[in-house]
C-alpha cells in the first residue's frame, strides 16, 4: 500500500510538538508556570453596549467599533486577555461598580461619576449631544423642550447634564429613559417622543436611517474615558495610560487608524459610481430637460422664499441663543482658533466686572489673580494641544475685589474635525471656596473662643520639633494653663457665664503673645500656649508671670465682677521628646505641680516630676486592683482607759498588703483614693469589715466593746446613711459602740449639710467624734450646735507634751473644753509613760499610741483582749 505522504508530515510534526513540549517542561517549567500565571492574571472583561460606531456588537455577533480597535490593540501590547461582555448602558455601569467588569469604555467623565468609578488619565474621545425632534416638531433653544417627552440613555451623563439644565431653566419636560441610543431613534419616528438626545457620532452614522429632524440645539460637551472599579484592584489603569499615550503621539497608531476607519469614514468613489452616474444620466436628463422649464420659476421662487424663512429661523435662532447665555447664571465664551474671543455673555462681563469690549481684546487677563497666572498659561497650552482642561483660579475685579472662578474650555471643530475655535464656560464658586476655608478653619478652631484646637496645636508642635532638629539654636516653649476653681463658678453663676468666662480668657491670652506664637483651647477650662524662636525659658516665665498677674484683676462679665486664678505649667524644647504628645503631657504634668503648690502658680517641668506622674499612675492602676483582689487589710490599735489600764475599744487603721512593695501606709494612698473615687466603695468596705469584727468581739467576749472608724470627706454625704443602714443591718452591735471619726476641716468646708447628716447619725446610735482637733480651724463655737461625743486630742500636742509649754496649754484647753461641754477626751500618739502621767493627771480620760500598744491584726487583737492588754500578752509569748 502506498504511504500518504501528507499522513507522515502529520505524524511527524506531532513527534516534534511533543518532544519540544517536554524540552520547554524539563528547561523552563517554572518560567512557564510564571508565564501562565500572569496569563492568567490578565484576563480582562470589557463591557461594550450598542453605540455605533463608537462601540456596537455587529450583525455577526462580534464586537466592533472604534473603542474594540482601541481594546484589541492595547490588550495585544499589554498581553492582556480580553472578553468582552455585551450590556446595556445602565447595566454596565452596575457590573463594573459590583466588580462584574474590568474595565468600560466610552464613558463620560463628571465628578459625581469620579466618586463612583477610577478613571484613566488620557481624554480618549472629546463628544457632544444633539437633539432631534419627531417629524412635524420644530425645536430652536432647549427653552421649547417644556412639557415635551424627550428619550435619553439610562444613566448616562446627557441625562445627568439635561436634569441640572431643567433645573437651571425651570422648565418641566418628561423624560423617558432608555436602553441604547437606536431606541431614542425608533420611538422619534414613531412618534411616541417628541425629542431625543444622542451623541453626535452616533448621530452622523445613524440619523439618515430614520425619519427625523436634527435641531440646532448642542448639549455637553463631554471628555470620553475608560473606567474601572473605583479602587482598580487589577491596576489597569496605570498600563492602559502609557498605552494611550504612545497611540496619541503616533499619527500612525490605531488609535487614527479606529477614527479614520469608525468615526471619519470615507466613501470610495469608484468607476461602478461613475458608470452608475453616467447611466442615470442619460436615462433622466430627457425628463428633467423637460420639467426644468416647468419648474424652474416654481423652485425658484420657493428657494427663495425658503431662504427667508432659513435666515429668520437663523435670526431667530441666534436671538434665543443669545438670550438664553445672557440669562444663565454662567459666564460663556467663545474665541476662534487662535483665542481671540467672539462672543461673551452678559453674566460672564458682570462676572469679571469688565465691559465686553475689554474682555475682548485680552483685558480679563489682567485680572487673573498674580499667584494663578501661571496656571491659566498651563490651561492654554493644554487646549492648544487638544486636550479638554478645567481649572479653579482667582480672579481680581477691577474694585480690587476677589472671586474664585471655575473655568472649563473645549476644542470645536469644523466639518473636516480641524479645531476652529473654542467654547468655554466660568462660574462663580466663590461661596464653596469660602464654605470649604470656613470648615477647613472648624476643623482646627474651638467653636466657642476661636481659638486654635488641639488638632492644629499639634501640628505647629510637630513643625516647632522639626524645625529645633534642624536647627538646634532654635528654642520654643508650651504653657499648660488650668483655670483653678473654674467648677464652682460654671456651676454657681450658670454655663452661659462660664463660657463667656472662656472667651474673656482667650481674649486675654492672645493679648500676651505674638503673631508667630500661637493660643489654644484644648477643651472645658484647659488653655495651652505656643511661644515660638524664644531665647529661653526665661521669657515663658515673663508671659506665665503676666498673665497671673493680669488675672488678680476681676474680669466682668454681665456686669459681675469675677475674680479667676489659673494654674501654669511651662515645659521647654528638648531633644529627648520626639512628639507633640510628650510636650503636652510634660506641660500637663507640671501643670500639677503648680496647682499643687497653691492656686495662681506655675511651676516648671523636670524629669523628676514625670517620674512622679509615672510612679503616681502606677499606683492608681495598682488601688484598682487592690479593690478588685483584696489586699487591703484592717489593723485594730487599743483605745486604754487611763485609770483603769483596760482596753475601753479599737480604732480601725486600714493597711494596703502590696503584693510586690508590702504594706503601705494610708497616707500614701489615701488623699490618691479620694482623687479617683475610690474611697466610696473603699470606706463601705472598711465599715462593713469593722462591723463585722466589732459584732464577733461583743459576742464573744460579752461586753460593750467600743471601735472608731475614720470617714473621708467624699463619703460625708447622704449615701452614706443609706449604707450605716444596710451594715448595721447585717451585723448586730451594741449601740453607741461605733464611732465615726470626722476632722475639723470637713466640718467647716460644708457646715450645715455636715451639721445635718451627723444629726442623722446619731439617731442611728452612732458616736461622733472629732480627729485631730486643735490642728484645724479651732473654733470651739460650733461645737455646742454638733451632736459630737468626742474628741480626739492631735498627736502632734501629745509629743513632747511634758517638755514644751504651748503644747501643754492647747491639751489642757481641749481637756476642759471637752468636760465643760460632756464630751469625752482621747489623746492620740502616747509613746511614754510621762506623757500618760501628764495626761492622767489633767483629767484625760483616754489614750491611744505605742505606749499602750501598736496596731494590731484581727488575730492578734483578739489575743490582747483575752490577756487583758498588749503588755500582758507580751508577757505570755515565748
Amino acid at each position: 500500500m502506498k504511504k500518504n505522504p501528507w499522513k507522515y508530515l502529520k505524524s511527524l510534526r506531532y513527534s516534534i510538538v511533543l518532544v519540544t513540549c517536554c524540552c520547554l517542561m524539563l528547561v523552563g517549567q517554572a518560567t512557564l508556570s510564571e508565564q501562565i500565571s500572569h496569563n492568567l492574571e490578565r484576563d480582562i472583561k470589557v463591557g461594550i453596549y450598542q453605540n455605533s460606531p463608537k462601540v456596537f456588537v455587529d450583525d455577526s455577533g462580534n464586537p466592533a467599533g472604534f473603542w474594540v480597535d482601541i481594546v484589541d490593540d492595547i490588550a495585544r501590547i499589554n498581553n492582556w486577555s480580553i472578553v468582552y461582555v455585551p450590556c446595556i448602558w445602565s447595566e454596565c455601569l452596575n457590573l463594573v461598580e459590583e466588580d462584574g467588569l474590568d474595565l468600560m469604555v466610552d464613558v463620560a467623565y463628571s465628578p459625581e461619576r469620579d466618586r463612583t468609578f477610577s478613571f484613566n488619565s488620557n481624554v480618549v474621545l472629546a463628544s457632544w449631544s444633539q437633539i432631534y425632534a419627531r417629524q412635524g416638531l420644530e425645536l430652536n433653544s432647549i427653552l421649547e423642550l417644556d412639557n415635551k417627552r424627550i428619550g435619553i440613555l439610562r444613566s448616562s451623563i446627557q441625562q445627568d447634564v439635561l436634569e441640572k439644565e431643567i433645573q437651571a431653566f425651570g422648565i418641566y419636560p418628561t423624560l423617558v429613559e432608555v436602553d441604547s441610543f437606536d431606541e431614542v431613534f425608533a420611538l422619534l419616528e414613531k412618534g411616541e417622543i417628541d425629542a431625543g438626545i444622542v451623541n453626535n457620532f452616533f448621530a452622523t452614522k445613524e440619523a439618515n436611517k430614520y425619519s427625523i429632524v436634527k435641531t440646532n440645539i448642542l448639549i455637553n460637551p463631554a471628555r470620553l474615558h475608560f473606567i474601572t472599579q473605583n479602587d482598580d484592584s487589577k491596576n489597569i489603569l496605570p498600563e492602559l495610560d502609557l498605552v494611550m499615550e504612545q497611540l496619541i503621539d503616533d499619527p500612525n497608531s490605531s488609535y487614527y487608524q479606529a477614527m479614520n476607519t469608525w468615526l471619519e469614514p470615507q466613501k470610495v468613489f469608484g468607476w461602478q459610481d461613475i458608470r452608475k452616474i453616467i447611466m442615470d444620466f442619460i436615462i433622466y436628463i430627457p425628463f428633467f430637460g423637460l420639467v426644468f422649464v416647468v419648474l424652474w420659476n416654481y423652485f425658484l421662487k420657493k428657494e427663495v422664499n425658503r431662504r427667508k424663512i432659513v435666515e429668520q429661523n437663523l435670526r431667530e435662532s441666534e436671538e434665543s441663543y443669545i438670550h438664553l447665555t445672557n440669562h444663565i447664571p454662567v459666564g460663556v465664551f467663545k474665541t476662534d482658533k487662535d483665542f481671540n474671543c467672539l462672543y461673551v455673555n452678559e453674566y460672564c462681563c458682570e462676572l469679571m466686572g469688565l465691559s465686553e469690549q475689554q474682555i475682548k481684546t485680552e483685558g480679563w487677563l489682567m485680572g487673573i489673580h498674580p499667584e494663578d497666572k501661571e496656571k491659566t498659561i498651563h490651561w492654554t497650552n493644554s487646549i492648544k494641544k487638544g486636550v479638554i482642561f478645567d481649572l479653579e483660579y482667582r480672579f481680581q475685579r477691577p474694585d480690587k475685589s476677589i472671586i474664585w472662578v471655575f473655568g472649563q474650555c473645549l476644542p470645536e471643530y469644523d466639518d473636516h474635525q480641524k479645531v476652529r475655535g473654542y467654547i468655554g464656560t466660568v462660574t462663580n464658586i466663590s461661596d464653596r471656596i469660602l464654605a470649604e476655608q470656613q470648615l477647613k478653619h472648624n476643623a482646627f478652631h474651638d467653636k466657642l473662643t476661636g481659638l486654635a484646637n488641639r488638632d492644629l496645636l499639634t501640628q505647629r508642635l510637630e513643625l516647632a520639633i522639626q524645625k529645633q532638629k534642624r536647627d538646634h539654636n532654635v528654642r520654643f516653649a508650651v504653657l499648660f494653663l488650668d483655670l483653678d476653681n473654674f467648677k464652682i463658678i460654671n456651676d454657681s453663676l450658670g454655663h452661659s457665664t462660664g463660657d463667656k468666662l472662656l472667651v474673656a480668657m482667650a481674649k486675654l491670652l492672645q493679648g500676651f503673645i505674638r503673631e508667630i506664637d500661637i493660643a489654644v483651647r484644648l477643651g472645658g477650662d484647659e488653655f495651652v500656649v505656643l511661644l515660638e524662636d524664644i531665647d529661653g525659658i526665661q521669657e515663658a516665665i515673663v508671659v506665665a508671670q503676666r498673665i497671673i498677674q493680669a488675672l488678680k484683676s476681676p474680669l466682668v462679665l454681665d456686669n459681675k465682677e469675677v475674680f479667676i486664678q489659673t494654674s501654669i505649667g511651662i515645659t521647654t524644647s528638648s531633644e529627648r521628646r520626639e512628639n507633640a504628645e510628650s510636650i503636652l503631657r510634660d506641660a500637663d504634668i507640671a501643670m500639677y505641680k503648680a496647682k499643687q503648690s497653691g492656686k495662681g502658680k506655675y511651676a516648671i517641668f523636670d524629669p523628676i516630676m514625670h517620674s512622679q506622674a509615672v510612679e503616681r499612675l502606677q499606683m492608681e492602676n495598682d488601688l484598682r486592683n487592690a479593690l478588685e483582689n483584696n489586699q487591703f487589710i484592717l489593723n485594730y490599735q487599743p483605745v486604754v482607759n487611763l485609770k483603769s489600764g483596760s482596753i475601753e475599744g479599737f480604732e480601725a487603721l486600714i493597711r494596703w498588703q502590696h503584693p510586690q512593695k508590702g504594706l503601705i501606709s494610708p497616707l500614701k494612698f489615701i488623699s490618691i483614693a479620694e482623687e479617683m473615687g475610690l474611697i466610696i466603695p473603699l470606706g463601705e468596705w472598711i465599715l462593713d469589715t469593722a462591723c463585722q469584727q466589732l459584732s464577733i468581739w461583743q459576742k464573744q467576749f460579752n461586753s460593750p466593746l467600743k471601735l472608731s472608724v475614720n470617714l473621708s470627706v467624699k463619703q460625708l454625704n447622704y449615701c452614706l446613711i443609706e449604707t450605716l443602714d444596710n451594715i448595721l443591718f447585717r451585723h448586730q452591735i451594741l449601740p453607741n459602740t461605733l464611732t465615726l471619726e470626722i476632722t475639723e476641716s470637713m466640718l467647716i468646708e460644708n457646715f450645715e449639710s455636715t451639721s445635718n447628716l451627723l444629726y442623722k447619725i446619731k439617731e442611728r446610735n452612732i458616736s461622733i467624734s472629732i480627729d485631730d482637733f486643735g490642728t484645724g480651724y479651732s473654733c470651739f463655737s460650733y461645737l455646742h450646735r454638733l451632736p459630737v461625743d468626742i474628741l480626739k486630742i492631735d498627736r502632734s500636742f501629745v509629743h513632747n507634751l511634758e517638755l514644751n509649754g504651748h503644747n501643754q496649754l492647747i491639751t489642757e484647753s481641749i481637756i476642759v473644753l471637752s468636760k465643760s461641754i460632756g464630751m469625752s477626751v482621747i489623746a492620740e500618739g502616747v509613746e511614754a509613760v510621762e506623757q500618760k502621767i501628764w495626761l492622767q493627771r489633767h483629767g484625760c480620760s483616754f489614750g491611744q499610741g505605742y505606749f499602750f500598744s501598736p496596731p494590731l491584726l484581727p488575730l492578734l487583737a483578739t489575743m490582747v483582749l483575752q490577756k487583758g492588754s498588749y503588755q500582758e500578752y507580751i508577757k505570755t509569748r515565748p
